[in-house]
């Protein structure tokens, strides 16, 4: 199946989450998820949300909907964002992350628990948590929604926001702001690129605060 490239995404795939996030300021926008770790340094996402929100399953039951509720929804150029119970708890796995990446799925994010450090640390599939835990989450929770908004931190992500997650933090844009704040990163980008080059060339502090307001 071929897909229609998003070419919005595609220009968020030339920032850090930090000129996302000095773009993101410019706006008066709040987008910033802070303590989910990448499970490697070199894990980075970019893509569109899709919101997973989960609870606590009731103890009398023997099995939930988690994990094929989710497995089913999976989505090319989507980036997961899952709302889970507990870094106690595990929300996602070194399989979850095999079928996700088949499927063209960009990477997840879990304000929550998962398992299979090694694999999924050795492994090519981006994965940001709160932690990680042996203890599985079937039966312990279940999927509440899928594609409906949720609440990491102080930032509500909802469907088809832009995500852009690396190791220095997640950077959200919510989907009307996203082509101004993505022209706005642009401009940063720019701008911080000539200033490499100048300090490289050896350019010292009194001379760059005198031609730019502020770096």
């Amino acid at each position: 199946m071929s897909h229609t490239p998003d070419r919005l995404v595609q220009l968020y795939g030339n920032f850090t989450a930090t000129i996302v996030s000095d773009a993101l300021d410019e706006h008066g926008i709040d987008g910033v998820i802070t303590g989910l770790d990448p499970a490697h340094p070199d894990h980075a996402a970019v893509g569109r949300a899709r919101p997973v929100a989960f609870e606590p399953a009731p103890e009398d039951i023997d099995r939930t909907n988690f994990p094929f509720d989710l497995f089913a929804e999976f989505t090319a150029g989507d980036v997961l964002v899952l709302d889970g119970i507990s870094a106690e708890t595990s929300h996602w796995g070194e399989l979850a992350c095999r079928l996700a990446g088949n499927a063209g799925v960009r990477g997840t994010v879990i304000d929550g628990g998962y398992r299979d450090y090694n694999g999924i640390r050795d492994g090519e599939y981006p994965v940001f948590g709160a932690g990680t835990t042996p203890r599985s989450g079937q039966p312990r929770v279940r999927i509440a929604s899928i594609g409906e908004p949720v609440t990491v931190g102080r930032v509500e992500i909802a469907r088809n926001d832009v995500v852009v997650a690396d190791a220095t933090g997640i950077a959200v844009v919510p989907e009307d702001a996203a082509p101004a704040v993505a022209e706005t990163a642009r401009e940063i980008l720019g701008t911080e690129l000539v200033l490499d080059r100048r300090v490289a060339n050896g350019a010292d502090v009194e001379t760059l605060m005198a031609e730019y307001d502020g770096f």
